[in-house]
């Protein structure tokens, strides 16, 4: 569909990176995400200020911990046990060629959600985000705990299991994806057409997101209660293969 819309605004040379997201993070390459996005989750992350500790006193984001660029590499065993931890990095500006080789190390040790603040610190600003100065952290606190419209493990099976009337399973997993096979009763509308399609989608059921790894399965969470939906999300992993469910493995 979305290449669809470009070849209709106009543009000739359209191609679709059938992987996806998924392969493309699992590759080490690097994501960007939005001043909103680390706004909404501030308390739940881990957020890294690349330019370290000396630039951060002038002023950084709140509850970031300073690290230098060349030194973020060096800190491994600071990084959460959880390797489901939203790591977020930031520098002046976007800065991609200089934290991009860090994401990618970094994706070795078996993290997934992996991003750089587009725009920077400087971006941060524009958008009005808290901000700290002095209080400099430079050691890695992290507790996980759900983020808002998450879904245990345990309850995602029982509606899988049970199908309650009252809910309704989404997978927004690509085409290419869902050819393995779907869990019972769900419906497929993949989170890039999420958006035009939410119409289809009733109202009067709590809807439950998933995709293979929780990422798009969030995405989606936003898009749904954008719309005044009733949803929540799993935050893991899904995969049904040869007629079998597994969920939420290492």
């Amino acid at each position: 569909m979305a290449a669809r819309l470009a070849e209709k605004n106009g543009y000739t040379n359209v191609k679709v990176f059938h992987a996806g997201t998924p392969e493309w993070i699992s590759s080490g390459n690097p994501v960007l995400t939005t001043a909103q996005f680390v706004s909404d989750r501030m308390g739940y992350i881990v957020i890294i200020d690349a330019r370290g500790a000396e630039e951060a006193k002038k002023g950084h984001i709140q509850g970031a911990v300073a690290m230098k660029l060349d030194q973020i590499v060096k800190e491994k065993d600071q990084f959460p046990l959880d390797r489901k931890a939203y790591i977020i990095f930031y520098s002046d500006d976007t800065d991609m060629d200089k934290l991009a080789p860090v994401v990618k190390e970094i994706t070795t040790w078996g993290y997934q959600r992996l991003f750089i603040l587009d725009g920077g610190y400087k971006g941060w600003l524009a958008s009005n985000g808290p901000i700290q100065k002095d209080m400099v952290r430079t050691t890695i606190f992290y507790l996980p705990r759900p983020h808002p419209g998450e879904i245990t493990g345990d309850e995602f099976m029982n509606i899988v299991n049970n199908q309650p009337p009252t809910k309704l399973i989404l997978d927004v997993r690509t085409q290419a994806e869902i050819a393995g096979g779907m869990l019972p009763g769900a419906v497929n509308i993949p989170v890039d057409q999420l958006q035009g399609r939410v119409g289809e989608l009733p109202k009067d059921k709590e809807i439950i997101a998933h995709c293979r790894t929780g990422l798009r399965a969030e995405m989606a969470y936003n898009i749904l209660r954008n719309a005044k939906l009733n949803a929540r999300f799993l935050n893991d992993k899904v995969e049904v293969l040869e007629g079998k469910i597994f969920c939420c493995f290492k």
